[in-house]
């Protein structure tokens, strides 16, 4: 069984306790470990998947404190920078059920290092998220990753997250994420994502964009609608598996989490979108974004 690297954010997510539709208005919050990257890292320890994480936080009580949290969820921890200059990296979010307000502050993430790399010895995919190319030194980093990867055959997985409030100034966002595709195995964009990468399209327009600039496979999900799968040469939509949706929080990470168990095992794309659409719709339906992967569960209610 292969293994898998990723490299990303780590991060301390502020969730308000009541749904509300302006952040600037919520009075109370609930502390997350979390980034995107990191909640993967912990899901696929759920589901008994061996992953490596790269990671940079800073100095600082939380740092240390998402650092213990992911040896207590069984991670690795031995890829997780410390920065003594940069503080831990912050994230300010509305709780929804559709399409949450953030405020991102940043910190040590961006400046993340090339890691020993050894860690990609016996790796079957290398994911990340855009966060690490959005500035300049993590960037760099990434992108040396990325080449490595590639070189060795490693099967590149992108979360093409892009927002442009979360890129430093002066750099073109959009063309950077793009420049990245000629690379990638996998994407599994939201709609939203799409929208910021590309405008605005219908959904087979988005999925033949991605296409067009290298991605082998796309896995463009809908909320509600579910998902459309694409291999470039035939596509599949996926009705969404939720029953009930108590918050949108994590679901996308536990959709990514998924797929990567079934492809491990051997699925291929289309049936390992199936998993991860029933690892989103088991998180959906979890009070809090850290509640533990339920393997049983998930095949028994979403499957």
């Amino acid at each position: 069984m292969g293994k898998i690297v990723i490299a990303g954010e780590m991060l301390i997510d502020m969730i308000t306790t009541d749904y509300v539709d302006d952040l600037g208005k919520a009075e109370n919050f609930t502390r997350h470990f979390g980034g995107s990257p990191a909640n993967i890292a912990f899901n696929l320890a759920d589901l008994g998947i061996e992953s490596k994480i790269v990671s940079r936080v800073g100095n600082d009580p939380v740092g240390h404190a998402l650092i213990d949290h992911a040896k207590n969820r069984n991670v690795d921890t031995r890829y997780i920078q410390i920065d003594t200059s940069k503080p831990t990296t912050f994230v300010i979010v509305s709780k929804s059920k559709s399409t949450p307000q953030f405020l991102a502050l940043r910190g040590a993430e961006t400046a993340l290092e090339m890691p020993p790399l050894n860690i990609f010895e016996g790796a079957s995919y290398f994911h990340f998220s855009s966060w690490p190319i959005s500035y300049k030194r993590s960037r760099k980093a990434l992108f040396g990753m990325i080449e490595h990867a590639s070189d060795r055959g490693i099967k590149i997985c992108f979360d093409p997250n892009y927002r442009r409030v979360l890129w430093e100034n002066g750099l073109d966002g959009r063309r950077t994420v793009k420049s990245v595709f000629k690379y990638v195995f996998l994407v599994k964009p939201s709609n939203d994502d799409a929208f910021h990468i590309f405008g605005s399209m219908n959904e087979m327009g988005y999925i033949k964009a991605f296409h067009k600039l290298g991605v082998e496979n796309v896995v463009l999900t809908l909320g509600k609608d579910g998902a459309i799968i694409s291999n470039g040469k035939r596509s599949q939509n996926l009705p969404s598996a939720a029953k009930t949706v108590v918050n949108t929080t994590g679901a996308g990470d536990a959709f990514w989490s998924g797929m990567y168990y079934a492809m491990i095992n051997g699925a291929d794309v289309f049936e390992a979108a199936k998993f991860g659409n029933a690892a989103a719709a088991f998180r959906l339906g979890c009070q809090s974004p850290d509640s533990p992967l339920d393997k049983e569960r998930i095949e028994r209610d979403f499957l």
